[in-house]
């Protein structure tokens, strides 16, 4: 069976569509069992805000598709017009750039790389991923970090957060005098909270549904906590709001946000929506003192940054395609294993018999050398029996002789 893969992302879907197809990471060992009991197949889902991938091995790959957009309640035809599908040398290469930074909205970034070997963990925990496809992540991981350390991909790559303080920046002026709020305390609101952290800002708050892991936070960037459920109440103190949780459904409205800029007098409010699905309604870039950006506004502005470290991507590139090939040579390798061990045990079984019939010649009495002579004889007709036989009655025009000339190493003899 083919190794295959279907995928939607950036580049293939808008936050709108992708947001629809975010799995859960809890609920992923469940979703993955659905998977296998109603198609059979072997695979691992990756799913992240900027993609979901499902990498799999199944007779019907039809099944698939089917699935997914049945388990999301989408149409079929609607689904397929964002949906890229790779199979087998392609599908290394492109899992390769992923797990490398080379296919991120930020080329370069790291975080991908933990997320799918999550994946494959979650994956094979359930019982769901398989031998092969297993194998073939290792094989991944192992290039990705090949490419981490030969290439300056990952060097000053320009991330989110480095994103949203340039156009914090521009709306107001000085980071100092200002005061910001971290909705959610998972990795991307500790990585955002700490850069901002670096350039001192007047107040930095933590809302999250626990109070004490936004409080663990708090203490790291030196800031404050509360509950999510008190932003309503203290939104108009904050000049820049930054979320990223994991809620399936918005947690900032419309109302939230006209609410805070009455109290604020209409004094700005930037707002930075990293979450998928969002955090933040969308209605609210519509109001003329908030400032609305979502994960891909920020990737559209980061791009600029890419140029500078287009030798690393070339080689980074070539690093994958030799990768690539040396992977599907081994794999051709193992999968001919079984017919070498089944021709090798023929041709030992016709060795044994007829060396068992040489010894019995020898204690009866037979000359030894016309024993070692009828032995040869005997082993060369029977090791090419075979061979002669498909050669004489080959009459399809088939390239036998030279696949046979390739197999003995037969070399013309020279006139």
């Amino acid at each position: 069976m083919k190794l295959n893969l279907i995928g939607l992302n950036h580049k293939t879907a808008p936050i709108e569509i992708r947001e629809k197809f975010v799995f859960s990471q809890d609920m992923l060992s469940h979703i993955l069992k659905d998977l296998k009991l109603k198609t059979g197949a072997e695979a691992l889902i990756l799913s992240t805000c900027n993609r979901t991938e499902i990498y799999f091995r199944v007779k019907e790959p039809k099944e698939i598709y089917r699935w997914l957009a049945a388990f999301n309640k989408v149409k079929f035809t609607e689904l397929k017009k964002y949906l890229y599908s790779l199979s087998n040398q392609e599908c290394y290469i492109h899992a390769c750039k992923v797990a490398s930074g080379l296919d991120s909205m930020l080329i370069g970034e790291t975080q991908i790389f933990g997320q799918m070997k999550q994946a494959s963990q979650i994956a094979n925990q359930s019982g769901v991923q398989g031998k092969f496809i297993n194998t073939f992540f290792q094989e991944v991981f192992k290039t990705a970090k090949l490419v981490r350390t030969k290439t300056q991909i990952g060097s000053s790559p320009t991330t989110i957060a480095s994103c949203a303080l340039a156009i914090a920046k521009k709306i107001f002026g000085e980071i100092s005098q200002t005061k910001v709020m971290f909705v959610g305390a998972g990795e991307i609101s500790e990585m955002c909270a700490k850069y901002f952290q670096k350039h001192q800002p007047n107040k930095i708050s933590i809302a999250n549904r626990s109070f004490e892991k936004g409080e663990a936070l708090a203490k790291k960037v030196g800031g404050e906590a509360c509950l999510i459920g008190e932003i309503y109440d203290q939104l108009h103190n904050y000049d820049i709001l930054i979320s990223s949780t994991a809620s399936q459904l918005p947690i900032i409205g419309l109302g939230m946000i006209e609410q805070a800029l009455k109290k604020r007098k209409f004094k700005p409010i930037m707002l930075v929506d990293l979450a998928i699905p969002r955090d933040i309604e969308s209605e609210v870039s519509k109001l003329d003192d908030a400032f609305l950006y979502t994960l891909d506004d920020l990737v559209n502005i980061a791009q600029q940054g890419v140029t500078n470290r287009e030798g690393a991507i070339k080689k980074a590139n070539l690093i994958i395609e030799n990768q690539v090939k040396d992977f599907y040579q081994k794999s051709k390798q193992t999968k001919n294993i079984p017919t070498i061990k089944i021709l090798r045990n023929q041709f030992e079984k016709i060795a044994l018999i007829e060396a068992k019939k040489a010894k019995n010649k020898i204690r009866e009495g037979s000359p030894s050398e016309d024993v070692i002579n009828k032995l040869t004889s005997n082993l060369t007709k029977k090791f090419l029996h075979g061979p002669t036989t498909v050669i004489r009655e080959n009459n399809q025009d088939i390239e036998i002789e030279s696949f046979i000339k390739k197999i003995y190493n037969i070399k013309e003899e020279k006139k």
